[in-house]
């Protein structure tokens, strides 16, 4: 299975999270979904913050060129919203699940399908 489908097959096929990708936690960009434009800057960006969360009160999250208000961190997950849109982002070994989620879906359901699918490649060492 190339990683294109596990974006569009575990992520985008349960209507929970609207656009998805996969990067590696060097910034290289794994999948992405159509017409979003994350880049290798945010990824790295990202990756990083994942050792240190601060720079994310500062300077939000940005994904695609989109700012999010940074909400939380863990050494697991980061999450933004803006307005009633957000980002669930989880890393797992290798890289990062990055799903973006807009109304209706809220965000925890975002969460329990990126969540997922970080479970899912942890457990096969990615």
């Amino acid at each position: 299975m190339s990683w294109d489908k596990y974006v569009s097959d575990q992520l985008l096929a349960t209507g929970n999270v609207q656009k998805g990708a996969i990067c590696g936690l060097d910034g290289s960009i794994w999948a992405v979904s159509e017409k979003w434009d994350v880049t290798a800057a945010e990824a790295k960006d990202l990756a990083s913050a994942y050792k240190d969360p601060t720079i994310l009160h500062q300077k939000g999250i940005v994904v695609a060129g989109e700012k999010y208000m940074f909400l939380s961190a863990t050494d697991e997950v980061l999450r933004g919203k803006k307005q009633a849109n957000g980002i669930h982002i989880v890393k797992t070994n290798m890289a990062m699940i990055i799903g973006y989620y807009a109304d209706p879906v809220q965000p925890g359901q975002c969460a329990t399908t990126v969540e997922a699918l970080g479970d899912y490649l942890k457990s096969v060492n990615y």
